[in-house]
């Protein structure tokens, strides 16, 4: 209990910046008369889905590599889908005493609060002042890229990373075996939780060694440390990535899904929160928008590093005090700081096709690593500790002729709370645009539903896979975390859902009523007995008349849901 209220500090200080920080994410915790969530994205249905397909494989109904659920009748692999097993515990067993909404919000303050106690921990560790220690938590907990990303715990679920240095620390230090051990659990289970984490946590953790190593390398004891270390990881971690390289033809196909084109590398990312409210509105007056052009802003403050960490890390480097400890910190950031800005040089989206960057070099010689950062702001996961370590060191040496130590801390993470701040975007589902789930649960003989869903898209199916979380039923589409594109050959062999994949309407005619009625017959034979419309999604304007002379049986503001048998009454005799 003592040591507990030596971190009281901590505790309050977070807590209250959590509130702050994602307001008004905590009031819909305790809100369940409303299904809010803190940010508008496709990707947070996928959390949903998670859940639910992590209760079937626990219930032994599902493969964890394989579903026929999604993409049915044929299947789909899961073999690159990242289930974030942490996350999937934590918010799983909340649904369990609160609504699903509240669940996922609670999770995400969770997250967050997580993620600033373990960087917590190694500072203290580092540091040995709670305050200091902190200071950095703060800046590892409160980034744009923990705090705005909600809908990805894959990629922001860091408490492994700090704990597994903390622990490696100690064990080269203290020559104890345990926590070498534990260093490597934490390390490999990442594989488990997201694979960015856990390609910049091998990154990072390498570089780590060869620090210890250059003044180790004779000693025996410290490399047989190192071979368990990497033993540990490689055991745990190769049950997860073995299904990923067993194909190497997806593998291509997965690490070029975006054709190359890289995603969130400018330069000013690093120096322009976008999203900070104050910052926007500077930035899009008719006199800085001449000087300062985004052409897709994105998620343009998830690598914003902040101007009070680095006037304290330059005022580390500048004084002597302790520029020893923070060399071998600035040696671990820069290699992530110039990963993050891609292959090709881009500065306020203009592209510098001629000055080549280190990740162009590497895209060529370790491709099943490097390809799959086409978002390349996932480095900032490498970049986030090194830079609380730094800015710890800076602020050390900033306090040493400093009195009142605890009230310019908190000075200082109110500057970096401001800095940092961007309000969610919140999103709510009403009542009404899941009703047709009612209407479904009414039928009878509920294990012969099987739906097509209208229209068909990535971002679509997104959303699908939320109502599949909370009705069960197979359908025709589905999505992954990558999908194989070999998921659609069962879609593009059959003439109504190939159109409909097109985004174009299909009627029977004269001229196509025998392929009409044998892909409609082949539907029917599969077991699809369901089709929904959904009025209000992407491209729904382009579907429609596919079902002129058709009657729906289902109507609302947000779907139309027609029987797929019906269909054959459209037919001209």
């Amino acid at each position: 209990m003592l040591r507990v209220r030596n971190h009281l500090h901590f505790i309050a200080i977070v807590s209250v910046l959590i509130v702050v920080m994602t307001w008004p994410t905590v009031r819909y915790v305790f809100d369940t008369s409303v299904f809010w969530l803190p940010i508008d994205s496709g990707d947070i249905w996928i959390k949903f889905w998670d859940v639910w397909y992590f209760k079937s494989l626990i219930a032994g109904q599902a493969d964890f590599y394989f579903t026929d659920l999604s993409f049915y009748p044929k299947g789909l692999s899961l073999a690159y889908h990242i289930f974030t097993i942490p996350h999937i515990i934590v918010f799983g067993s909340l649904q369990l005493f609160i609504p699903a909404s509240n669940a996922f919000n609670l999770t995400y303050l969770f997250i967050i609060f997580a993620t600033a106690s373990s960087a917590y921990v190694y500072l203290l560790y580092l540091c040995q002042d709670k305050w200091i220690s902190l200071f950095g938590a703060v800046i590892f907990g409160f980034s744009g890229y923990i705090v705005g990303r909600p809908p990805h715990p894959g990629e922001t679920f860091l408490v492994a990373l700090p704990l597994a240095f903390y622990f490696f620390h100690r064990a080269i230090l203290e020559k104890r075996w345990l926590f070498i051990c534990i260093s490597g659990v934490l390390v490999g289970s990442t594989a488990f939780t997201g694979l960015y984490i856990f390609v910049c946590l091998l990154l990072t953790a390498g570089m780590y060694n060869l620090y210890f190593a250059i003044s180790r390398w004779r000693n025996p004891d410290f490399w047989l440390r190192i071979a368990l270390l990497f033993f540990i990881i490689g055991t745990i971690s190769i049950v997860r990535i073995y299904p990923m390289l067993d194909d190497s033809q997806v593998l291509e196909n997965i690490l070029n899904k975006r054709g190359g084109q890289e995603q969130e590398n400018d330069l000013l990312q690093y120096f322009i929160n976008y999203e900070n409210p104050i910052v926007n509105r500077l930035i899009t007056n008719r006199i800085t928008t001449a000087i300062i052009q985004f052409a897709n802003p994105g998620r343009w403050n998830s690598s914003y590093l902040g101007y009070v960490p680095l006037v304290l890390i330059g005022l580390g480097i500048f004084r002597k005090s302790y520029r020893h400890k923070m060399l071998p910190w600035l040696m671990l950031i820069l290699p992530f700081l110039i990963l993050r800005l891609g292959s090709v040089l881009k500065i306020n989206s203009q592209e510098f096709p001629n000055i080549l960057l280190p990740k162009h070099y590497l895209d060529e010689i370790f491709p099943a690593i490097f390809e799959g950062f086409y978002a390349t702001d996932h480095f900032q996961i490498g970049v986030l500790l090194p830079l609380a370590v730094l800015s710890c060191y800076g602020l050390m040496t900033f306090l040493k002729s400093i009195p009142r130590r605890s009230q310019v801390i908190l000075i200082l993470i109110a500057l970096l709370a401001f800095e940092y701040y961007r309000p969610p975007e919140g999103k709510i589902v009403t009542n009404e645009e899941t009703a047709f789930l009612n209407w479904f649960a009414k039928l009878e003989d509920q294990d012969s539903i099987r739906l097509i869903n209208l229209p068909m898209n990535r971002g679509n199916s997104k959303q699908y896979l939320f109502h599949q979380a909370l009705n069960g039923y197979p359908q025709v589409e589905g999505l992954a975390t990558r999908t194989p594109p070999a998921a659609y050959t069962y879609i593009k062999d059959n003439l109504l859902l190939a159109a409909w994949h097109g985004k174009t309407s299909i009627q029977c005619s004269l001229e196509n009523r025998e392929e009409y009625l044998f892909a409609l017959n082949r539907l029917l034979n599969d077991g699809f007995s369901h089709i929904i419309l959904h009025d209000t999604r992407l491209a729904a304007s382009k579907i429609p008349n596919s079902f002129l002379n058709v009657a729906a049986l289902y109507k609302d503001p947000f779907v139309t849901i027609y029987r797929l048998g019906n269909l054959r009454d459209s037919c001209p005799p």
